[in-house]
């Protein structure tokens, strides 16, 4: 069987434009003020997994948002990030368990695993869906997620995370991959495997599919879209430009060392270059 990959909607968000993409040359705390102090949106935004069919069988790319987050109690009250700074819409059947079924999917028993490219609320809060389900995620950004009031602070929602939620925390300490230094098998054949692509959040990881005709780059939010990849544009919510710049050079680095579509989660275009296999370095 080849390996496919499916771009699985869950939603869409809106967020700050200064959210999107940042002014670089303000410390932290000014660019995400700006953020706080921002009345403009961007348009809604997909909330994108990625659903990999491969011999070994399924992994998934994130578990999208949650159709509660929009009800008081969700997020925290005190971090006033969630409540001025994003504008979620998620239906009950926008949420990844009712969207894998409609495509044959038992979010419980047909996934080799799900990974977590990091633990923000729109990347984590469909866990619900998946008990019993292998969970990847990096031991680093497990760590910085896991306390109720910096995880919180940083944009996850550990106090929601269900209470059976154990996963498998890996250290990205394998081969080298192009231009990136080590990675992470995820499939026993190599040609699936994870890369550690930090500075949206530490311990941030994107996974890489190869497959015959083009390798897919599914880098959660180690970018927002292509465009602010190619222009090295960062985005607000970053902990740390440099580190984000690093990883952004080398996305592009290995984009010219094999052809590679780019699939953020929340870049509107994403689907069209899956489709098309639009690859880094066709335009």
């Amino acid at each position: 069987m080849a390996t496919t990959i499916r771009a699985v909607k869950t939603g869409t968000i809106r967020i700050r434009p200064s959210h999107r993409a940042t002014d670089m040359s303000k410390p932290r705390w000014r660019r995400r003020l700006a953020i706080i102090l921002d009345r403009d949106w961007t348009q809604p935004l997909p909330i994108y997994t990625y659903l990999i069919e491969h011999d070994e069988g399924l992994l998934l790319l994130d578990s999208g948002e949650s159709a509660r987050s929009t009800k008081p109690g969700w997020f925290p009250w005190w971090n006033p990030f969630f409540s001025c700074a994003v504008d979620i819409h998620v239906e009950p059947n926008d949420e990844i368990g009712p969207r894998l079924r409609s495509l044959g999917v038992d979010p419980t028993k047909d996934l080799k695993s799900l990974v977590l490219s990091h633990l923000h609320h729109d990347h984590a809060d469909g866990l619900g869906h998946f008990q019993g389900t292998d969970i990847v995620v990096s031991d680093e950004n497990f760590k910085a997620a896991r306390p109720r009031i910096t995880g919180s602070l940083l944009g996850a929602v550990p106090g929601q995370w269900p209470s059976w939620f154990a996963p498998r925390r890996v250290t990205l300490d394998g081969a080298p991959a192009q231009s990136f230094d080590r990675s992470h098998p995820l499939t026993a054949d190599g040609t699936v495997f994870a890369v550690p692509t930090p500075g949206h959040m530490a311990g941030h990881m994107s996974v890489v599919v190869r497959t015959p005709g083009a390798t897919y780059f599914l880098t959660g939010d180690a970018t927002y879209d292509e465009e602010l990849l190619k222009q090295r544009i960062v985005d607000g919510f970053s902990e740390n430009i440099g580190v984000s710049l690093n990883t952004l050079d080398r996305i592009a680095a290995f984009a010219r060392s094999e052809p590679t579509v780019l699939l953020p989660a929340h870049d509107p275009l994403a689907e069209q270059r899956l489709a098309e296999r639009i690859t880094l370095t066709d335009d």
